[in-house]
């Protein structure tokens, strides 16, 4: 008689489970799915500032939705030419050597940087709308 009760009781244990497993399967891709529509959402809001350092500190800060025309000067005379249009930062004359900064191109995405190692000036795109 024991042993007919625990054979009973098998299938119903096992049809528990699968009940169990589909729904944390059915979490977990709903976790999924939001995380990505989240960095989706996230991914897409404009940027609205850009820090300009030189040495390491923060020298300016300027709107990327306002066209301006800066001359960035650091240490022993270096200078590097930014503009801001359209809302795209980029440089277009740097006193250094190998003018890899200008050859960069243009930033306009949150996280994005135009770096000039020589003249130590950092361009970053940062914030979100």
């Amino acid at each position: 008689m024991s042993q007919t009760r625990l054979a009973d009781s098998a299938p119903e244990h096992k049809s528990g489970q699968k009940k169990r497993d589909l729904l944390l399967l059915a979490v977990l891709l709903a976790a999924a799915a939001l995380l990505f529509a989240g960095r989706e959402f996230f991914a897409g809001r404009p940027a609205v500032m850009v820090s300009v350092s030189v040495d390491g500190t923060e020298i300016m800060t300027l709107d990327l939705n306002r066209n301006d025309d800066i001359v960035i000067e650091s240490g022993n005379g270096q200078t590097n030419h930014l503009i801001i249009e359209d809302g795209k930062a980029f440089l277009t004359e740097a006193s250094c050597p190998d003018k890899l900064c200008v050859r960069q191109g243009a930033i306009s995405e949150t996280g994005q940087s135009i770096v000039c190692l020589p003249n130590r000036v950092i361009v970053t795109i940062v914030g979100t709308k």
